[in-house]
């Protein structure tokens, strides 16, 4: 199926994997990335991906298996860990939210880099790839890929719909979600996983570094232009898509990192919408506040 849909592209068969994958983990991304701005959770979200070098380097340490499945595998586990090392910190620790994001951050982070440098120096680490978790690469990605990111996303999304009302009160009202008898923290654990679930599939082809801009950029570029949740999630889903497939074929023919591209891309989407949106925009509001000098 997935060849077939390849083949309608009118791109060689390597742009075509490319583009398609790129795509599909961007509009996860983007779709997901909500739950993280909305609620104030964005460098959460960062902390989570550098904690999948350590899961990435484990997992490659300790089977030798140069399998994505194996190496995301171990990216979920640490990306998992690292979001209740936070928690933790946070509650039993008595620390602020910032204070326990820079403390998980910087200690996955300098064990990633350890961890990542000490398999490639043992020479089969440079084959298995796993320097392309810091910066991404779209260059190997296979129709496999593609199938996984399909999968694991259609889950994701299909979580957002199913508890969407619950969501969306975490999101503005969480005082609703334990009036409506739902305990505060199986949503955030549902957040939390979800959340995760779009770090993992991202720190591959945007990188571990730079995974928190594919999940804000595009939230914040919709957000200029719709306030409504339910049109906020498929809205910076297609942006995120659009910038991961763009990026993802420039990456490729200027011979860049995929993810520097990328997010440059997402970026740039999202400046122009703060500046130009119709409404929400510098320019917009700028007009609106002359308006009443021009009437006096």
């Amino acid at each position: 199926m997935i060849e077939g849909l390849l083949s309608l592209l009118p791109l060689p068969y390597p742009d075509a994997v490319v583009v398609a994958g790129t795509a599909v983990v961007g509009f996860v991304a983007g779709a997901l990335g909500p739950l993280a701005v909305l609620r104030r959770r964005s460098m959460f979200g960062d902390a989570m991906s550098h904690g999948t070098l350590v899961g990435v380097a484990v997992a490659f340490l300790a089977t030798g298996a140069k399998l994505p499945e194996f190496l995301l595998l171990g990216a979920t586990v640490s990306a998992a860990l690292a979001a209740f090392a936070m928690i933790a910190l946070e509650r039993a620790g008595r620390l602020r939210p910032d204070a326990a994001i820079g403390v998980v951050l910087s200690v996955s982070l300098s064990s990633g880099i350890v961890l990542v440098t000490h398999a490639s120096a043992s020479g089969d680490g440079s084959q298995a790839g796993l320097a392309n978790y810091l910066l991404g690469q779209t260059a190997g990605m296979s129709e496999r890929d593609i199938a996984v990111a399909l999968a694991l996303g259609a889950v994701g999304l299909a979580a957002v719909v199913v508890g969407f009302r619950l969501l969306r009160s975490a999101a503005f009202d969480p005082g609703f979600t334990s009036v409506a008898g739902v305990p505060t923290w199986a949503v955030d654990a549902v957040s939390t996983g979800l959340l995760a679930l779009a770090v993992v599939l991202g720190v591959r082809t945007v990188g571990a570094i730079l995974m928190v801009s594919l999940l804000v950029a595009p939230v914040v570029a919709a957000r200029q232009v719709t306030k409504r949740l339910s049109a906020l999630v498929p809205l910076s889903g297609a942006i995120g898509a659009a910038c991961g497939a763009l990026g993802g074929v420039l990456s490729g023919r200027a011979e860049l990192p995929a993810g520097p591209v990328i997010v440059l891309l997402a970026t740039g989407v999202a400046l122009l919408s703060v500046v130009f949106a119709p409404r929400r925009g510098v320019i917009a509001r700028v007009r609106r506040a002359r308006r009443p000098e021009r009437a006096a």
